[in-house]
């Protein structure tokens, strides 16, 4: 939980903390918390665990509020030789699972990020133009929230939390919660996962999970390329470095070891997330003994 190194992902904020020898002849050093367990768990995959999985606490700075906790659980899992495809069809029989006995569930949906974008507002999000996402963002009263010069992943996370997601998960015929799972997301929105081409257009092989509009995990076809994945960080720091932020340093024992990484697919569920909807309950604080704001 403690390391030297944590991620760079611009959107998420680790705890630092300072590590004071009691030999004064050895330096003090900085570490995180860490925000996810993946980059040891993809170490002891590399090392030959085979198939593997954690409940565990994890840590994110700024994330307080109805669906946020800054000291969370996270039930992560690896699946050996699987891909995206076969873990989602397991994510979605777990929670079957998990929740039957607790609330009715209306019938399961999967569907392309593609196609939940063209669903709500007619747009292909791969190819349309930054000026084509900045309407959409108008026509949903959201062009005030971005610069017209942002990002167009920028735009397409706006439209996508605002206009798409707070439906996913209900079925629409019943209204009833259901277990709606999204997959092929932009391919500048990897993260960690491999980036394959669909119909001719590069996408993430990387999925999420939602019930009654709420996000309640996130997997990937893991990336085991060392090379790759160093650009990736390295990008992110220069996009913390143009918001101001402190970049962060690269986990490098996590590098060392992702050449060795077996063809798998990880995913993270959120607990605290997962007890909100099988308690039918609208705010975490009721799903945690002693919240931030009590901690």
């Amino acid at each position: 939980m403690l390391s030297t190194a944590t991620i760079t992902d611009p959107f998420i904020e680790s705890f630092q903390t300072r590590y004071i020898p009691l030999i004064q002849t050895m330096p003090a050093e900085y570490y995180y918390l860490h925000s996810s367990p993946e980059f040891p768990m993809k170490r002891l995959l590399a090392a030959g665990s085979g198939s593997i999985y954690q409940i565990a606490k994890v840590f994110r700075q700024g994330e307080a509020g109805r669906k946020h906790n800054p000291e969370f659980t996270l039930l992560e899992w690896y699946r050996d030789g699987w891909d995206h495809h076969q873990l989602m069809q397991e994510v979605e029989q777990l929670l079957n699972e998990l929740l039957t006995p607790y609330i009715q569930l209306g019938a399961s949906c999967f569907m392309s990020y593609q196609q939940a974008f063209e669903k709500v507002m007619a747009i292909n999000p791969h190819t349309a133009t930054r000026d084509e996402l900045y309407a959409c963002a108008d026509k949903f009263k959201l062009s005030g929230v971005l610069d017209k010069s942002a990002h167009r992943d920028r735009f397409l996370e706006l439209l996508f939390s605002h206009a798409i997601e707070p439906a996913l998960g209900i079925e629409p015929e019943t209204g009833k919660a259901c277990i709606c799972l999204v997959y092929h997301y932009p391919a500048s929105q990897a993260s960690l996962a491999r980036v394959g081409q669909e119909n001719g257009v590069a996408v993430a092989r990387r999925f999420e999970v939602f019930i009654k509009g709420m996000e309640l995990g996130n997997g990937f076809h893991e990336l085991n390329n060392a090379q790759e994945q160093r650009a990736r960080f390295m990008a992110d720091n220069r996009t913390r470095q143009q918001m101001g932020l402190t970049e962060h340093p690269l986990d490098e024992n996590f590098l060392a070891a992702l050449e060795q990484l077996p063809d798998c697919a990880g995913v993270a569920i959120g607990l605290e997330r997962l007890l909100m909807v099988m308690s039918q309950t609208e705010h975490i604080n009721n799903v945690i003994n002693f919240p931030f704001e009590r901690a």
